[in-house]
């Protein structure tokens, strides 16, 4: 049986739709407020509608930038307190270079002595006189024997800022300038000497030095003088950090401070091969 629009079910869909159309404007839901225009949205939405944070790539960047320069800036400071020969002049290299050549001659021809002995001890010959010279020998280089000669004497004030570091740089420096023996406030240095930073100050060998030191070495006077005033050498490194540094050259160093002989725990001789 076909129906018409006009015998359309009481309460359809048609009916409800008409019925809501007929309303007056005032009295539908929300009729009185005028419609509102939709924002728009920046940036990303989850399904939920949330929105996403549109700076994590911008954040991952700036941070990744921040880290790269925090790098090259400890490398640039690193290499740039490495380089302490760059400040020198020509002329300055050039005198360091030949010290450091005369040492080495030195050395290899100190070897080549130490070689001749060794064999006239294997020998026999004139055996006693060669034991009682390796003895004083011995004693000089262990610190087990006070001693005395030409060389220079330096004293540095104001000392509470000097590390260790800079007490090794001056030891190395008299040595690498032939120094012989070396004492620093009433303390032998020897091989096995070192430095420590502590609250007390730098300590040689466990002693406190305190701010007041004195440097005694023996050794030829001219040659320690020039090499420690070298720039950028060993006194500079003291007044670097305000210290105060004076530097006598003697003709008699006294170096009355000796060391006990401790026996080594692990080295032991070997026999050379024939």
């Amino acid at each position: 049986m076909r129906r018409n629009a006009d015998d359309a079910v009481p309460g359809s869909d048609a009916d409800r739709h008409a019925g809501a159309t007929d309303l007056p404007e005032a009295d539908r839901p929300g009729g009185d407020e005028p419609p509102v225009a939709e924002q728009p949205r920046t940036g990303r939405t989850d399904p939920q509608g949330r929105r996403k944070p549109v700076a994590l790539r911008s954040q991952f960047l700036i941070a990744l930038m921040c880290a790269l320069l925090g790098f090259g800036i400890v490398v640039q400071v690193r290499q740039t307190q490495g380089d302490e020969f760059a400040a020198l002049r020509q002329d300055d290299l050039v005198r360091l270079l030949d010290e450091v050549t005369q040492r080495n001659e030195d050395l290899t021809a100190e070897r080549e002595q130490l070689l001749r002995d060794r064999s006239t001890l294997r020998s026999g010959s004139d055996t006693q006189r060669l034991a009682e010279e390796y003895q004083v020998v011995h004693g000089v280089l262990a610190g087990t024997e006070p001693v005395e000669g030409p060389g220079v004497v330096v004293t540095v004030g104001g000392a509470h800022e000097v590390s260790a570091q800079t007490m090794v740089h001056m030891l190395e420096e008299l040595r690498n300038a032939g120094a012989e023996a070396v004492e620093v406030s009433g303390q032998r240095l020897i091989a096995s000497s070192a430095f420590v930073d502590s609250e007390e100050g730098v300590l040689a060998d466990g002693r406190a030095l305190g701010e007041q030191m004195e440097w005694r070495a023996i050794g030829d006077p001219q040659t320690i003088s020039v090499a420690l005033n070298i720039p950028g050498g060993a006194l500079a490194g003291f007044r670097n950090v305000g210290a105060v540094v004076e530097v006598e050259q003697r003709d008699l160093v006294q170096i009355t401070a000796i060391r006990e002989v401790e026996a080594p725990r692990y080295a032991v001789p070997v026999e050379a091969e024939d």
